[in-house]
């Protein structure tokens, strides 16, 4: 949702057009058959002052118009739109960028789709995510809709499956190395906590406080170090929004979410210490994140 409303929001921002209330309210019945504990509703999360109405929308729908969908993000000639015996013209977005590079037309744009997406949260959401702690390492475990791992299956080759809780263990052993002590983690996840044992029983690993989905999303993005679940467009949104060094499974790294110049100094990408010697890069961020921490 938030990658659609992300272009949406560059779009009109290039163009100069209004845009439409996005529907953050709507109904997941997915997430109550499966049991998640985040049942997905967030039209109590976010304003729509800054948007046009529905029902200027439905006003508008009465006309006589022409759909756009999914429009290249560009500026848009209005003397060159066809058909011209319309009232409006309408731009729909309603498409995922291809998973190889969700994040496309948004990296070089982050701090405007950052300002608009703040700017859409209601004021007493934002209060309460200030007062959360800053999480030194924080970990994101997709687990709800992502099925478990089949004892013959090869989570290199495969997606929309959960991240291997050994990769989330050597990882944090890894960084814990560099850093001479045992960095605290938080982790952030939406399956149950005797789903997370593993994780758990590990010095000074801890769960963060019961909160949102979109508490938990920008409280993660301003970790010191983040560690991602593959294929999960939370984690995405996490290292896009706070631009913080990001650690992938090397399998299911594709483009990243940031602009060269903020690559050339924090780290996101692949790795896994069973086979990979760890990047320079990565390693520097991590003796400056957690120096004199302990």
């Amino acid at each position: 949702m938030l990658l659609i409303w992300a272009r949406a929001i560059l779009f009109a921002q290039i163009n100069n057009f209004p845009l439409i209330a996005p529907a953050w309210g709507k109904f997941v019945i997915g997430s109550y058959l499966r049991g998640e504990r985040d049942k997905r509703y967030y039209g109590n999360l976010f304003s729509d002052k800054d948007y046009v109405s529905k029902f200027s929308y439905f006003l508008v729908s009465l006309k006589k118009k022409h759909l756009h969908y999914n429009p290249i993000i560009s500026k848009i000639e209005l003397s060159n739109l066809q058909p011209e015996e319309v009232d409006c013209h309408l731009f729909i977005f309603n498409q995922l960028p291809h998973w190889s590079d969700f994040f496309i037309d948004l990296k070089e744009n982050q701090p405007i789709i950052k300002e608009k997406l703040f700017a859409s949260i209601r004021p007493s959401v934002l209060e309460a995510i200030s007062h959360r702690p800053t999480p030194q390492i924080g970990i994101h475990i997709r687990m709800g809709d992502f099925r478990k791992l089949k004892p013959d299956d090869d989570f290199t080759k495969l997606g929309g499956v959960r991240t291997p809780f050994s990769w989330f263990i050597r990882v944090i052993d890894s960084i814990r190395r560099i850093a001479s002590y045992d960095v605290p983690v938080t982790i952030f996840s939406d399956g149950h906590d005797h789903e997370l044992i593993e994780l758990l029983k590990l010095a000074q690993v801890s769960r963060a406080s019961p909160a949102s989905a979109l508490s938990d999303m920008l409280t993660l993005s301003k970790s010191q170090l983040l560690i991602t679940s593959s294929g999960s467009t939370f984690s995405y949104w996490a290292s896009y929004l706070g631009q913080c060094p990001t650690i992938w499974h090397p399998s299911h790294f594709h483009a990243g979410v940031f602009p060269p110049d903020i690559s050339q100094s924090v780290f996101e990408g692949g790795f896994d210490p069973e086979f990979m010697q760890t990047p320079d890069l990565l390693a520097h961020n991590i003796k400056s994140a957690f120096e004199g921490y302990e």
